[in-house]
């Protein structure tokens, strides 16, 4: 019998990228590094069978993907993930998630995004500010989205380390000490 490769979905390997955060803010929380935390999706269950939700609908847009607290600062984030090997699109943020990091940064919280090109295997901290620039640039009728050289030079690549997984706190950490500089 041959056997069938099956091409991954690309809801699954977005689904593998938030459990690498997930195991990463699990190391974080056991470390009593940082609380964070990953928002439920609201969802009105139409059929359940015991504990268990058969089918449903989505109530409402979600915020965003992420919030918790870390060195007395709250935290909002996304997690994106591409298979694209030379763009991000920016239509990939909704508006909706746009909205909460304006809102939660007037309020001093940190808002940015990580974003995975899985084909690259590569990670960037990507800040709100930059995510806000290049869609000024895009409503001016520029590039609809932000290219894999542009993450290079603007945002860095988040390492592995001996404390996480995924060490995005590196660069929380540094957003926080040029806030205070």
């Amino acid at each position: 019998m041959a056997r069938r490769f099956y091409k991954r979905r690309p809801e699954a390997s977005g689904q593998a990228f938030e459990d690498l955060i997930d195991s990463t803010n699990l190391q974080y929380k056991n470390g009593e590094v940082a609380l964070i935390h990953k928002r439920p999706t609201p969802i009105k269950a139409l059929k359940t069978q015991g504990n268990r939700v058969l089918s449903g609908v989505f109530e409402k847009k979600s915020t965003v993907d992420y919030d918790g607290i870390y060195r007395g600062k709250a935290l909002y984030f996304e997690a994106k993930n591409t298979q694209s090997e030379t763009s991000f699109p920016l239509a990939n943020i909704e508006v909706h998630q746009l909205e909460h990091f304006e809102t939660a940064e007037k309020h001093g919280a940190l808002c940015f995004v990580l974003i995975r090109f899985e084909k690259k295997g590569t990670i960037f901290y990507v800040p709100f500010s930059f995510i806000q620039k290049c869609r000024k640039r895009a409503k001016e009728g520029g590039r609809k989205s932000i290219a894999y050289n542009e993450f290079l030079e603007h945002c860095p690549e988040v390492p592995v380390t001996l404390r996480a997984n995924i060490d995005y706190l590196l660069f929380v950490d540094r957003e926080i000490e040029g806030e205070t500089a």
